[in-house]
């Protein structure tokens, strides 16, 4: 007998992301009536489905089935596996221990000799799907561990740059398109943005300390790239501060520039006095980079541009390779 589904099973069917049956079988790697048959005989099929529309899958209805195709792919019988993916979802797996390997469209990049020293890239299943739809999913679903363990597995395969380009960026960009309002405490987006500055934190440079080589003021829309940016820049040997949004004044952000050594100031969007730190910055005689469209700057001679992050980080790198260093490094304190 299938467990019948709960009221906050019934709830997470109204939270916008909904796939067909033919775009869940190509992402599980199943045929369509496979998925068919499970929903006939174990009851996994679209929660939401009503007469005379077409069937469309959400969150947790994906959820139980990439539970489902895991353990079968692992041997299990399917009445079991439908049993577990039905009863307790991602949380009933992580108790089993899933083998090394290939997932469905997933990578396997938590081998023992694959994990950084001290990572706990092992809290939960070793073989799971990371592409931008399972980790909006598990958003939704508020299930912060499974976000947190999906961005931080996605740096430690690519990079802080590379995690939020191919993986939490896109993910975003799914949660932007639902048209439904969220439940009490459930903020989707949230708990993306605090996975990525958790994998930032983790991945980034370990040194601490206030002075640096590289300042960033950024709009306050853009202020999560920038402790991407700044992660992975510390990452590759160029330690990188951000400046709060709406923290100091021009005068305080310039100040930081001179008092700490900086030799770059990076302006990531349309910051508040973007013009004014520039123009100081370049008078005297430290590097400014705008990273995006900036009318405030558009005028200013000797300031460098890249239109993405991605650029941005091999200009940068290039370009204070080539300078070095003969300010004054401030004492951290």
């Amino acid at each position: 007998m299938v467990a019948a589904r709960s009221r906050t099973d019934a709830r997470s069917a109204d939270d916008g992301i909904r796939l067909t049956v033919a775009a869940v079988a190509a992402r599980l790697g199943v045929a369509a009536p496979t998925l068919r048959t499970w929903d006939r005989r174990y009851g996994l099929g679209p929660s939401g489905h009503t007469a005379g529309s077409h069937r469309r899958y959400n969150a947790s209805d994906i959820s139980r089935l990439e539970t489902m195709r895991r353990l079968t792919l692992e041997g299990m019988a399917p009445a079991d596996a439908a049993r577990l993916a039905t009863r307790g979802g991602l949380s009933a797996v992580d108790s089993i221990g899933a083998r090394d390997g290939n997932g469905p469209q997933g990578r396997r990049v938590s081998s023992d000799a694959d994990r950084p020293p001290g990572s706990d890239l092992d809290d939960g299943p070793t073989i799971e799907i990371v592409d931008p739809l399972s980790l909006a999913a598990a958003a939704v679903e508020s299930d912060e561990g499974r976000v947190r363990r999906l961005v931080r597995r996605a740096a430690f395969g690519t990079s802080i740059l590379g995690a939020w380009r191919t993986l939490v960026l896109p993910a975003l960009q799914l949660l932007a398109g639902r048209d439904h309002a969220d439940r009490p405490g459930h903020d989707p987006e949230f708990v993306l943005r605090a996975a990525m500055l958790a994998a930032v934190r983790e991945f980034g440079s370990t040194t601490s300390g206030s002075s640096g080589d590289v300042l960033i003021l950024a709009e306050t829309a853009m202020h999560v790239e920038a402790h991407v940016l700044a992660g992975e820049l510390s990452h590759r040997g160029l330690p990188t501060r951000v400046v709060r949004p709406r923290a100091r004044t021009v005068a305080d952000a310039v100040a930081v520039v001179h008092q700490r050594g900086m030799r770059m100031v990076v302006l990531l969007g349309e910051p508040d006095g973007a013009g004014e730190v520039a123009a100081d910055v370049t008078a005297s005689g430290e590097h400014v980079f705008v990273i995006a469209h900036s009318r405030t700057t558009a005028d200013l001679p000797d300031v460098h541009r890249a239109r993405t992050l991605a650029g941005a980080v091999h200009e940068i790198e290039s370009l204070l390779s080539e300078a070095p260093h003969t300010g004054k490094q401030a004492e951290d304190g």
